[in-house]
């Protein structure tokens, strides 16, 4: 699902995808936030705050193109995707 330039991916009983939740059940849901920051400079700055990343940076399709994007987890084990379009590269 879309919304303007965020998006929010909603897990498929039949049918998961890689990178996701600790434990995805049906209508489980990971959401991605944009940024404006180089993806390198964000990743230092989420390391410099204790947060490991899981994935990243990679290239993966946004609401609004392909985007350059870095994968945690929130204190709840939530997936979070933090992106950056190609465009502002």
């Amino acid at each position: 699902m879309t919304f303007g330039k965020q998006k929010i991916n909603v897990h498929e009983a039949s049918r998961t995808f890689d990178p996701k939740a600790l434990a995805p059940t049906p209508g489980a849901a990971d959401f991605c936030l944009i940024t404006r920051m180089p993806v390198e400079e964000m990743r230092a700055h989420l390391e410099s705050c204790g947060v490991t990343i899981e994935l990243g940076p990679i290239e993966r399709d946004g609401a609004e193109g392909k985007m350059i994007s870095l994968y945690f987890r929130d204190p709840d084990s939530n997936l979070i995707e933090i992106g950056r379009y190609l465009e502002l590269c």
